[in-house]
C-alpha cells in the first residue's frame, strides 16, 4: 500500500504550509542551539569535576604531609635522610595533582590566604608582615584547601615624628 503525497490545491494552502515549514525550522534551530549550550555546559561541569576530583583526598593528606615535615626536621642521619626522601616524593606527587603551598613567611599578611594565630611586637620588622608560619597553607588550583596559620608582626602605637 503506497501513500500519495498531499497535493496543494490553492495558493493559500501553499502559503500556510510554507509558514508551518518555517516555524518548524525555527523550532528546530532553537532546539539545536539549546542542545549545543547544554553540551557545552555539561563539558564545563565535567571539566570542573575532574579538576577538583582529588580535593577531599588531598585535604586528608595534608596532616600527613605536616607530620612528614616535622619528622624530617627532627631526625638526623640516615633516618632523617630517608624521611626527607619520602616527604619529597609525596610532595612531588601532590604537586603533580595540583596542590600548591601558599607562600607566607616574610610576606604581607593576606586574610584570604592566611589565619593570624598570634600578633607580636617586633621593632625590626614591618607592621603586618608574617614573622613565622605555624602551619603551612595549601591550595588546589584556585581553591584554598587550608589557609596558612601564621604569626603576624603588629607594631601598634609606633610613631616616629
Amino acid at each position: 500500500m503506497t501513500e500519495k503525497s498531499p497535493t496543494v490545491q490553492t495558493p493559500e494552502e501553499a502559503e500556510a504550509l510554507r509558514r508551518e515549514n518555517e516555524q518548524l525550522l525555527t523550532k528546530l534551530k532553537y532546539l539545536q542551539a539549546e542542545f549545543e549550550n547544554y553540551r557545552k555546559r555539561a563539558d564545563r561541569d565535567a571539566e570542573i569535576v575532574v579538576k577538583f576530583a582529588h580535593e577531599a583526598l588531598l585535604a586528608r593528606l595534608l596532616p600527613i604531609l605536616d607530620e612528614m615535615d616535622a619528622a624530617a626536621d627532627a631526625l638526623q642521619g640516615e633516618a632523617g635522610k630517608g624521611i626527607r626522601m619520602v616527604r619529597d616524593n609525596l610532595t612531588k606527587a601532590l604537586r603533580e595533582a595540583g596542590l600548591q603551598e601558599i607562600p607566607a613567611l616574610g610576606l604581607q599578611f593576606d586574610p584570604y590566604l592566611m589565619d593570624a594565630i598570634q600578633q607580636v611586637t617586633e621593632k625590626d620588622s614591618k607592621d603586618g608582615f608574617v614573622k613565622e608560619v605555624l602551619r603551612k597553607g595549601y591550595r588546589l588550583h584556585d581553591r584554598i584547601l587550608r589557609p596558612a596559620q601564621v604569626i603576624v608582626v603588629r607594631n601598634q602605637g609606633d610613631t616616629n615624628g
